[in-house]
């Protein structure tokens, strides 16, 4: 019991510490010599980058089994982190966590986290409303799936609209066949794929048709050598 206690009490100083920013070179110093002894000098002073980040998927493995007191408690701890820590990795990370959380807390830290900045941080909150389901998920990712600026968010977003089989949300990815970016087309078509049953490959009229309700027999299954061939250059 005493370690236990101990263990949570490291975690909730870790996730609330402000510790190093993360960098687009993180993964390079992780595995730098320099870095890490500065690292283990860090942590003379304090939880490193490095350690929260452990912490928080610590959490998580966790959380399920929490009582409900407790529950709430990291939900308020984990809304923090995301409306004001300076690292998109752990706000990034944060989301996640609170996936779990059947929390009020949690559904404004995840809506505050669809509007974040950083595409990184939207593109994993997308993947926790996946997670976490709902009418206030399906919601959210309807309109990131339309609206979002960024290609890559609206095609998380798309994927994770692929557990909601509801007449709203077939009528939105049969919309999307008609975007003009081919990999949110793409990503439609994957999505209608996982909620039908169907696969109708690239062939986004064939998907419009039996989205609209027609008879619309699937292709038949290309060989492996004549998709080996059809991947060979034309001049081949």
């Amino acid at each position: 019991m005493v370690r236990r206690n101990k263990v949570w009490l490291l975690l909730g100083l870790a996730v609330l510490c402000t510790g190093c920013m993360d960098g687009p070179f993180y993964a390079l110093k992780r595995a730098n010599p320099y870095f890490q002894a500065q690292w283990n000098q860090d942590r003379q002073l304090g939880p490193t980058f490095e350690d929260r980040i452990a912490e928080l998927e610590l959490l998580r493995a966790k959380i399920p089994s929490m009582e409900s007191g407790q529950q709430e408690l990291w939900a308020q701890r984990l809304e923090k982190i995301v409306q004001e820590d300076k690292s998109p990795e752990m706000r990034a990370r944060s989301v996640m966590a609170m996936a779990l959380l059947p929390s009020e807390a949690a559904e404004r830290a995840l809506n505050s986290a669809s509007a974040d900045d950083v595409e990184k941080v939207r593109i994993m909150t997308c993947k926790a409303w996946k997670l976490r389901g709902g009418p206030a998920a399906r919601d959210m990712l309807l309109s990131l799936a339309q609206a979002d600026e960024s290609p890559s968010v609206r095609q998380a977003a798309i994927d994770g609209l692929s557990v909601f089989d509801e007449a709203e949300v077939r009528s939105t990815l049969t919309t999307l066949l008609d975007d003009r970016s081919p990999a949110i087309q793409y990503q439609a078509a994957q999505s209608l794929k996982s909620m039908t049953g169907r696969d109708y490959g690239g062939d986004f009229d064939s998907w419009k048709r039996y989205m609209a309700g027609q008879d619309v027999p699937e292709p038949e299954p290309k060989s492996m050598t004549a998709t080996v061939l059809d991947s060979l250059p034309s001049w081949w």
